[in-house]
């Protein structure tokens, strides 16, 4: 994972910013058809160095008809954006399903609102009682300063969006560059090593398939790892998610969180041995993005050491990604994604806000379910400190046990153990199973909500009656109890 200082200067250019909007959009346009949908983005590099606009870009979806109104927030970025960079225009091409034409625009966001030459309706295409729907964004972008370096971003960047795994859409990148080298084409594979997935499949399940296939390819390669592959279904898991359901104006607003751990470096042979940090991916409706401030403050503040991590530090990168430093990780790698979106289709498109305490609720939820899971693996630094005195307590308790002259007490605490007359009652045994109960017992009270309602007993007892307990508080014994 490159560190802050070896992030591209580029990162945040004119080029990126304008190709993330209209992909976003494309993206929005198929979730309303609810049908399924084809994005294609396309890169070309015309063989002529000299020419005036030698990078063509197209994004074009299936999905609905657009909206002028949807290129408007491209303003602030036209005007941002020198003219040698970009000019402004977008040619757009668009259709609804119940149009009998298709329609071509011309919009030059350079020009001034009052402006005739700001917008132009080219003309008509007519289709002759054929039923679809679709649009294709056309922009012609000067040449990048490294035209490599920012095929590299966009090819990450779609790699990306095949993690959500979106349901009823089918995404394909093409890059073509000719010249003296011949022409060179760029095509993701969109396959995956798990198991189908159906139309009926949950987003957040797809988003674990998506992040296993991620991670399980190192990234941003396009070459799967077949050592890695092999481990596929040794990588632990937690998921959480939370949801808006009251508020109007945030209906249906949904956060879910994805957790992945390779707990040993043997785990995955080709990941780094205790990777000490990790980027977290960050998506919003369908389309990584940025990380807002406030949930980047969700992931600092978190309470990580209940869950056996020990958080160092963290930052934002030059393309706003989130990245945790981890201190003293036993963990070979950590992977987590978190999505924000609309649960319900929207019928316009809108941005959905990312809401921190959303935020918060997912990533505890699947913190717990990791736990949860994997009690064992997941103890917190005080359920670890406690860990260290299992063994000398019992070896002290089975000791005393095994020294014991009395058969009868011997026999009581072998049952209470759960020890059969015709299982091994050697002292090393009962040691054994001692430490094991142990265990379990801080396993299961090592989270905040497991101490009262969930609390084991050491020996296979059963509780007190409850009617008892209740007369002994009644007779105002004043001893306190306090919890372990």
């Amino acid at each position: 994972m490159p560190s802050p200082s070896s992030s591209s200067s580029s990162s945040f250019s004119p080029h990126r910013k304008l190709l993330h909007s209209l992909i976003y959009w494309a993206v929005q346009r198929c979730r309303m058809s609810e049908s399924p949908c084809r994005l294609t983005v396309s890169l070309k590099s015309p063989s002529d160095p000299a020419a005036s606009s030698p990078l063509r870009v197209s994004v074009s979806d299936t999905g609905v008809g657009s909206k002028l109104e949807e290129f408007l927030e491209l303003d602030a970025l036209a005007r941002e954006t020198p003219v040698e960079k970009w000019d402004g225009t977008l040619s757009i091409t668009t259709t609804g399903i119940s149009d009998k034409a298709i329609y071509h625009y011309q919009f030059n966001l350079q020009e001034e609102t009052s402006s005739s030459a700001r917008f132009s309706k080219l003309a008509t295409t007519y289709k002759n009682n054929a039923t679809f729907s679709g649009t294709e964004v056309c922009i012609c972008l000067s040449k990048e300063a490294d035209l490599d370096e920012f095929i590299l971003w966009l090819t990450g960047f779609v790699r990306k969006i095949f993690v959500l795994r979106a349901a009823d859409l089918a995404i394909e990148l093409a890059v073509e560059q000719t010249g003296t080298a011949g022409s060179r084409n760029v095509c993701l594979p969109h396959d995956s090593d798990d198991a189908y997935l159906s139309i009926a499949t949950p987003n957040i399940e797809r988003l674990v398939s998506g992040l296993k296939d991620y991670a399980l390819s190192h990234g941003n390669t396009c070459e799967k790892c077949d050592a890695c592959c092999m481990n596929r279904d040794r990588l632990k898991v937690g998921t959480g998610s939370a949801k808006i359901v009251d508020r109007r104006r945030d209906k249906g607003l949904l956060v879910e969180v994805v957790i992945m751990i390779a707990h040993t470096a043997t785990d995955l042979t080709c990941w780094m041995v205790n990777c000490s940090s990790s980027q977290v991916l960050h998506f919003e409706d369908f389309i990584p993005c940025p990380i807002s401030q406030s949930s980047f403050n969700v992931l600092m503040s978190m309470d990580w050491q209940s869950y056996g991590f020990k958080l160092k530090g963290g930052f934002m990168d030059d393309e706003g990604n989130a990245v945790l430093q981890w201190d003293n990780l036993t963990f070979a790698r950590v992977d987590i994604a978190i999505h924000t979106y609309h649960g319900v289709t929207v019928q316009e498109c809108q941005r959905s806000e990312p809401d921190k305490y959303l935020v918060r609720k997912a990533l505890k939820s699947a913190l717990c379910r990791l736990k949860e899971d994997h009690a064992g693996d997941f103890l917190s630094c005080h359920g670890k400190k406690i860990c260290e005195y299992v063994p000398d307590l019992a070896e002290s308790i089975a000791g005393l046990i095994s020294s014991s002259n009395d058969q009868e007490f011997q026999d009581e605490c072998f049952t209470l153990l759960g020890l059969g007359s015709d299982q091994d009652i050697s002292e090393g045994a009962v040691r054994s199973c001692i430490s094991d109960k142990m265990a379990h017992i801080i396993e299961m009270n090592d989270t905040k909500e497991n101490v009262v309602d969930s609390t084991p007993y050491l020996f296979e007892c059963e509780k007190l009656d409850e009617d008892s307990e209740q007369l002994d508080e009644e007779d105002g014994d004043d001893d306190m109890v306090s919890d372990y």
